[in-house]
């Protein structure tokens, strides 16, 4: 295992770990529930993974495997509804490099360095956008309360029949589109365009993150594996697959 220098791999799970849509795909036939509006999609996808649970946790914390074409390690990644996060990586067992969000700025403290460095703006605002969005510790019904906007918008693009589109744009203008499961209400896939490793490679592209195996403890429903995909060439860019899942109740 050679050693990380700046993956910003806290942006690649944030953002793609529980999940490009263009506006000129054609429609979408969605008469399998065609009297579901928003409000009721979006009560129906809280009610499925555990809103009220997923709210009344103050931080959650995941072991990871992390596998992409030339990398496999290990990750313990953290967040918290004060709004920090951070994540460390190990191959091998040794620690090989860590990075996180602290409220206000993203930090990197790569291998053998005594002292964090700051990420660029771009690896900062992905670190940020991944923390925002709904998975860790909020749903999507939760994102309008905090500050964030969603929409509906089967019109604007082809899918299955048998999902429901939606379309979240955070504060700041960052924009994700999440394909809910009419039956389930889970959130079955995520489309966004971004950099897959802001701080290594800029280059945006459209990247879908793919939900798979959900599980449930009886509170709070996720899924366990999520492949990203460059859907320009249509390669698995990377797999996450949680080994396990730890929420601290709220004091």
């Amino acid at each position: 295992m050679t050693r990380f220098g700046r993956p910003t791999l806290l942006s690649l799970l944030v953002l793609g770990l529980f999940g490009c849509a263009r506006t000129d795909h054609g429609s979408v036939d969605t008469t399998d529930k065609p009297d579901v509006g928003l409000d009721e999609l979006l009560d129906c996808n809280d009610r499925a993974v555990g809103g009220a649970s997923l709210r009344a946790a103050r931080s959650v914390e995941y072991e990871l495997d992390i596998v992409e074409s030339t990398f496999s390690v290990r990750g313990t990644y953290t967040a918290d509804r004060e709004g920090t996060a951070h994540i460390d990586i190990f191959a091998a067992g040794e620690r090989v490099f860590s990075e996180g969000w602290n409220g206000s700025t993203g930090w990197q403290l790569p291998q053998g360095a005594r002292d964090t460095i700051p990420t660029s703006d771009a690896g900062a605002a992905a670190l940020r956008h991944g923390l925002e969005q709904p998975g860790h510790l909020w749903t999507m019904k939760d994102m309008v309360r905090n500050g964030h906007s969603v929409e509906l918008v089967d019109d604007a693009v082809q899918g299955p029949a048998s999902t429901r589109l939606v379309k979240l744009t955070l504060k700041d203008g960052f924009e994700s589109w999440y394909r809910i499961d009419s039956s389930s209400c889970q959130v079955v896939s995520k489309r966004n365009f971004r950099a897959f490793h802001p701080d290594v490679d800029p280059e945006e592209r459209w990247i879908e993150s793919r939900f798979a195996d959900f599980r449930s403890d009886g509170e709070i429903t996720r899924a366990w594996t999520t492949f990203d995909v460059d859907l320009v060439t249509g390669d698995t860019v990377g797999t996450t697959r949680i080994i396990s899942v730890h929420t601290t109740p709220d004091a």
